[in-house]
């Protein structure tokens, strides 16, 4: 509020203050002003923070699905081969099956272990920090085999003992194949290559381990 001049006797001009509570009540509005616009800016922040986070976590889980395939795509290349060509081996069927198992993907494995990619298996100058994993194994259904996958992403940590995953994004892929060699059907048909007839895929939302 500006001042008022009021002409005086004598030609002298007298200057009239605000009242005080007027200058009061500005500077209350102002300090409101200012705690709005704190919070409207921590606001702000968080939606930012946030918003990368769940970018980051999309990203991770998009690299994990992405490896889990390219790890899919091996072993269903393998299957198609003679058995003495193979880099994964065949497993039989058994009953849990191996891929349910921790051990099966594990070092602990022995010859019933899933196969780790190498990088000449991975391909490309960039590697993943966690290499994929993929497990091919028979049914007790004549013809039917199935592959199993799963990749990481690059912050996964995995529990030592459990192998549950700790930290970090787990993809697991799997197919149900339909196959049958040339020389027919049967435990020993499985030496040889394999022609696909029909598969399908579904990603595991519920993880064994």
């Amino acid at each position: 509020m500006n001042a008022r001049h009021i002409l005086r006797p004598h030609g002298r001009v007298s200057r009239v203050r605000p009242p005080t509570r007027a200058r009061g009540f500005s500077l209350i509005i102002a300090m409101l002003m200012l705690a709005i616009i704190g919070l409207a800016s921590a606001a702000i922040m968080r939606n930012a923070t946030s918003g990368e986070q769940v970018a980051n976590n999309n990203r991770l889980q998009t690299q994990a699905n992405q490896y889990a395939q390219l790890a899919l795509r091996y072993c269903m290349i393998q299957l198609s081969l003679d058995a003495p060509a193979r880099a994964v081996p065949l497993l039989s069927a058994s009953n849990p099956p191996a891929w349910s198992g921790y051990q099966s993907w594990s070092t602990s494995g022995g010859a019933r272990a899933a196969h780790t990619l190498s990088a000449d298996d991975i391909g490309g100058t960039v590697q993943p920090r966690v290499a994929p994993q993929c497990l091919m194994e028979a049914t007790a259904v004549p013809d039917v085999y199935t592959v199993t996958a799963r990749g990481f992403s690059a912050d996964y940590q995995a529990n030592p003992t459990s192998g549950a995953t700790r930290n970090g994004s787990t993809v697991w892929l799997q197919a149900t194949v339909q196959a049958q060699a040339d020389g027919g059907s049967g435990t020993a048909a499985v030496k040889g290559p394999l022609r696909v007839r029909q598969r399908l895929w579904q990603q595991l939302l519920t993880p064994p381990f």
